[in-house]
């Protein structure tokens, strides 16, 4: 084998491992997406919207409860949490946060 094949080789065999990684790395981002965590505006009312953050991603909803929290800026934010947690995660909210309202 000339040097200069087993060079090319080489080179072939790191551009495939390459592009493996890339597809194998956008395969998996694609599929962990969650709920956006920024504030969305409702584009038929133009009224902000809260800010979801769902703390188990994997559960179905039948598992879950809505938490809508008020920060101390006036925000929203919408905490999925899972039913038998609910309670931990309000007892363990920031100072000037509080419950506005709790589903399931």
């Amino acid at each position: 084998m000339e040097k200069g094949s087993g060079l090319s080789v080489t080179i072939i065999v790191i551009a495939i491992l390459a592009v493996i990684g890339m597809v194998g790395f956008i395969f998996l981002s694609s599929s962990h997406q969650t709920l956006p965590t920024s504030p969305s505006t409702d584009t038929s009312s133009g009224t902000p919207q809260a800010t979801v953050k769902d703390f188990a991603p994997k559960l179905p909803m039948a598992q879950k409860t809505t938490i809508l929290i008020e920060l101390s800026d006036s925000s929203m934010v919408k905490y999925i949490v899972p039913k038998a947690q609910a309670t931990t995660y309000v007892k363990n909210l920031p100072p000037g946060y509080h419950v506005v309202s709790q589903n399931p």
